[in-house]
This record gives C-alpha cells, sequence and structure tokens, in this order.
C-alpha cells in the first residue's frame, strides 16, 4: 500500500495604520524658532491560519487509528502506544495586537545656536497583562554651534567651520513578539482524547504582570567640519540601561502545573563609544578621493536578576557574553599524576573516573590536565573574559575619473577573543575545515602535542585553545564606468553604466583558524562547523530612461 497525502491551507495577514500629525511652526523677530508636533498612531496586525490534511484512511468515515495501522511510519515503532492517531487534521489560528501611541515634540533654536528639543510620548499595547498596558516615554535633547561664537572664532580661525556639542536623554519601550504571553493559552492535548475528541489544556501559565522593556539612554556627541569642509568629525558616546527584561523565571515544581513563567526580571547596560571621520582628500583635480572610516567599542554587562544572584552563567557585574574555561595544565603523563579517592567500599579509584587503581591502568592518561584552584578534585572554569571585539569598524574609499568610478569597502576588528574548538570537536556531525596537518595527538610523555591521545577529545573548553585576534577583510570592491552622456543619449538612454563587482576577495588575521567572520561573536566558539564566506563576482548594466 503506498501512503498518500493531500495537504490544503492559506494564510493572511493584515495590517491596518492610521497616523494623524498635527504641526506647528514659526519664527520670531527672526531670531527664535519654534516648531511643534503633536500625534495619534493607531496600529492594528492580524494574522490568520487554516490548514488541514488527510493521509491514507482507507474510507472517508474513518477518521482516527490506533499504532500499528499499515503504513503510518514511524508510528509503527510504537504500537504500544494506547492514544489514537489521526488520518485528518485541521488546524486554525489567529492573533492580534493593537498598539495605540499619543505623542508630541516642541524644538527651539535660537539664530540655529542653541538648540533644545523634548518629547513625551504614551503607548499602549495588547500585548502586556491588564493594567500594565501604558507606559510614557519622555526624551530631551541640548545643543550648541560654538563655532559661531566670537570667542571661538579667534581660535579656530582658518581650520574649523562648524562645530557643535550635544547631549540627549531619552526613554523607550519594546513590546512582545507574542501577541498572547501574558495571557496563560490553552492548547489542545494531542496525547489523549475523551469520547473522540481532544481535551484543552493550559500551554502556559499567565503573567498578569508583565510590562514594557524600558530602556534609558544618554548620548553625549560633538560635530565637527574642518579644513574648508574636507573633513567631518563625528564623536559619540552612549549609555544604555534595560530594565524589565523578560525571562523565564522558575516556579517550585511541586506546587506549579509549569516550572517556569515570563516576567520582567533582568536587567543589562550598554555602552559605547563610536567615532566616524569623513575626508575628501582629493576634491579640486580630475580626481576625487572620499574616505569614510567609522570605529565602535561596546560594552555590556548583566546588572541584576530577579533574585539577585547569578542565573545560568549570567554573572552580575559581568559582561552578557563571557568565556568560561578551564586552566590547561599540559597532559596527564602517567597514573601517577591522577588522583585517587576511595569509596565506600573500601577500594581505591582513580579520580576522576570509576576505574581501580589497582589496575594500574587510567583512561585519563594522555587527556587534558586541568588546574583545581579550589582543591576538591574537581574541573573548575574560570572567566577568561568577553568574545566581544576590543574595537570594530569599516574602512570605505571612493574614487572617481572622469567616467569611472571605483568603490572600496574594508571591514576590522581588534581585540576579539577567540576558541579554537575545531580540534576538539573531530567527534560532532558536519562538515570540519581543519587542516589535519597541524593536529599533533599526545603519544607519550614529553611528545608536542596541541591534542589527547587518539581516541580522547575534551568535554571542557581550556584556555589553551583561547586567542587573542585581529582581523582586517576586503569585504567588496566594485568598479564602474558611466557611458558619455551623449553617447547614452543616441542609445535612447538617459544614462547608462556597467559594473563589476567582488565580494569576500581577501582577508588577513593573525587567527590559527580559518575567516574570523564566520564565527560567532557572541560566543566566540570556533568548532569548524562552519563554511567559509563564499568569493562572490557580479557584473551588472544599470539603465536609466
Amino acid at each position: 500500500t503506498n501512503r498518500s497525502m493531500s495537504v490544503g491551507e492559506t494564510g493572511i495577514s493584515l495590517m491596518v495604520l492610521n497616523e494623524n500629525l498635527l504641526s506647528y511652526k514659526t519664527t520670531i523677530n527672526e531670531n527664535h524658532n519654534v516648531s511643534a508636533v503633536a500625534g495619534l498612531s493607531y496600529q492594528y496586525d492580524q494574522t490568520e491560519y487554516n490548514g488541514g490534511s488527510g493521509e491514507n484512511s482507507p474510507s472517508d468515515q474513518i477518521y482516527y487509528v490506533r499504532p500499528g495501522f499499515p503504513d503510518l511510519g514511524d508510528e509503527q515503532l510504537t504500537p504500544s502506544l494506547s492514544r489514537k492517531i489521526a488520518l485528518q487534521h485541521y488546524l486554525s489560528d489567529m492573533t492580534e495586537q493593537v498598539l495605540i501611541s499619543y505623542f508630541t515634540r516642541l524644538e527651539y533654536n535660537y539664530k540655529k545656536k542653541y538648540l533644545f528639543s523634548a518629547s513625551i510620548r504614551r503607548d499602549g499595547s495588547s500585548t502586556f497583562g491588564e493594567g500594565n498596558r501604558w507606559a510614557n516615554f519622555p526624551s530631551v535633547a541640548l545643543g550648541w554651534a560654538f563655532s559661531d561664537e566670537p570667542f571661538i572664532k579667534r581660535f579656530t580661525e582658518g581650520w574649523l567651520n562648524w562645530g557643535k556639542i550635544r547631549a540627549s536623554y531619552g526613554t523607550s519601550g519594546q513590546t512582545f513578539t507574542s501577541a498572547y504571553l501574558a495571557y496563560g493559552m490553552m492548547k489542545v492535548d494531542g496525547y489523549s482524547s475523551f469520547m473522540g475528541n481532544m481535551p484543552i489544556a493550559p500551554e502556559s501559565p499567565i503573567s498578569r504582570d508583565l510590562t514594557w522593556e524600558e530602556t534609558e539612554q544618554y548620548d553625549l556627541g560633538l560635530d565637527l567640519d574642518m579644513f574648508d569642509y574636507r573633513l567631518n568629525v563625528k564623536l559619540d558616546y552612549y549609555y544604555k540601561y534595560t530594565k524589565s527584561l523578560i525571562y523565564d523565571v522558575r516556579l517550585p515544581a511541586a506546587l506549579y502545573l509549569y516550572r517556569s513563567r515570563t516576567e520582567n526580571a533582568m536587567e543589562v547596560s550598554n555602552e559605547g563609544i563610536e567615532l566616524e571621520l569623513t575626508a575628501d582628500i582629493l576634491r579640486d583635480g580630475p580626481v576625487s578621493w572620499r574616505s569614510k572610516l567609522n570605529l565602535s567599542k561596546n560594552w555590556n554587562r548583566f546588572e541584576k536578576s530577579y533574585s539577585g544572584k547569578d542565573i545560568s552563567g549570567l554573572i552580575i557585574g559581568r559582561p552578557l557574553y563571557a568565556m568560561y574555561v578551564a586552566a590547561f595544565d599540559g597532559y596527564y603523563e602517567s597514573e601517577d599524576e591522577i588522583a585517587r579517592v576511595y569509596k565506600t567500599n573500601g577500594k581505591e579509584y582513580f579520580f576522576p573516573g570509576s576505574v581501580p587503581a589497582s589496575s594500574g591502568v587510567s583512561d585519563l592518561v594522555g587527556f587534558y590536565k586541568y588546574k583545581d584552584f579550589n582543591g576538591d578534585g574537581r574541573v573548575d572554569q574560570y572567566y577568561a573574559g568577553s568574545p566581544l571585539p576590543v574595537s570594530y569598524g569599516g574602512w570605505v574609499n571612493e574614487v572617481m575619473w572622469k567616467n569611472f568610478d571605483l568603490n572600496v569597502l574594508f571591514n576590522f576588528s581588534f581585540g576579539r577573543k577567540m576558541i579554537n574548538a575545531r580540534r576538539t570537536s573531530l567527534n560532532k556531525v558536519g562538515p570540519k575545515f581543519v587542516d589535519y596537518k597541524d593536529l599533533h595527538y599526545w603519544t607519550g610523555p614529553g611528545c608536542k602535542a596541541n591534542l589527547p591521545r587518539l581516541g580522547e577529545l575534551a568535554s571542557v573548553y581550556n584556555d589553551a585553545n583561547i586567542e587573542k585576534v585581529n582581523s582586517m577583510s576586503l569585504k567588496q570592491i566594485t568598479l564602474g564606468y558611466t557611458l558619455p552622456d551623449k553617447i547614452a543619449r543616441k542609445a535612447g538612454f538617459s544614462g547608462v553604466r556597467v559594473f563589476a563587482t567582488g565580494e569576500n576577495l581577501f582577508f588577513w588575521s593573525n587567527y590559527s583558524g580559518s575567516n574570523p567572520e564566520v564565527v560567532d561573536v557572541y560566543s566566540g566558539m570556533d568548532d569548524g562547523n562552519d563554511y567559509p564566506l563564499p568569493r562572490k563576482w557580479t557584473l551588472g548594466l544599470t539603465l536609466n530612461f
């Protein structure tokens, strides 16, 4: 009998957005500039799904069978199950979300030299619990175009064209992607039935107190235009503190149906510095060359948990993304280096392990040896730093000569910590991008090895695999040529441009593995399973009519 199935499904997404704005703008005595905006926004999102399937039933009157029915695939492997299997299935679902916002903003400047802006918005979302749907989010910003001050011009004449200092403070809120996270939804229990009908059971506990994830942010900035506007500098410092982050808080298993409930339970901070330089290196001659460089550095920290204690690898006062590894202390060269323990039967065993010491042979010989910081005989892990880079950024160069244009983009990253676990993950399924000639297994006392003996792979990552990585890559280069206007118009076009683009053409790094760009920046773990970035060439033609 051949297995047959028919499937049908439909999905609908609906979004209704209504925005109403009222604006006012005026200038008083040519120096005082005032503008104001007030508004109301309403957004409604709805998704709907309907689908069904039927499979291999000998009759339209048979809807359910017990496991063991011919040709039901994997269900045949569990004929002892008492639950019924449906031959006809139907699923339907609909979610709705509503977001309502009231907002207003006031801006004022005097001679475009002293600038002030303030705003406030009140947002309400249906995704939160009752009594927690509304929140207020104010912000304020100040700016000073100091370059226009006479006492500043005396010191900046000839090199500073324009300069501004700015500062701001603001709050913002984040809603949930799940429309009913706070409501404790019900679900169909497909593992039991009552009189041919499947019962309804709770899917998650109710979280009536769920509310906005709120963020406070402070910014300080400096803008400069110098040397006849040939050099532009933008420098920013920011600090963000996010509270009320949602997290699955554990519940006493003996008292509740579920082991956790979603609550506003965490607080984290982020701060960073961003620098952007734009320079017209060549501007007035036949060749123009503009160069842009941006450089960033970010810190983050886990500030607080609902219990006031460290939770699931999140350590209060430490970065969110951290490396915890064992301290490498060489290899076990002989049984004499292995700790011993006496069990309740009075016999001596190698520790850790379950091999009797009387055998004189331990499976730990040739394996990694780790430092024991607290003397309990167990493997200890310590904080070895954050995998986030010390700094990162990009460098863009735009060169034009006659009808030719060249655009070159470099990316770079400095001081990034990574764990080269390619050697220690050879037992995992998947492709392995490892240079095997660099593998040296432990073969005996005193040998030069970077792996334990053949057949043994590390279960704990150690600091011998950590590398501090610097890298730079040529991400993209584009060469283009634009036909002269006369030729393009004769061909019936207002503009014609041909170009060729290459991507991922080259990278440089001090890393012992391959391109560090393929390694997750948040974990820093390189297990050798990620494919290299593809080298790509594109030829293109742009026609304007």
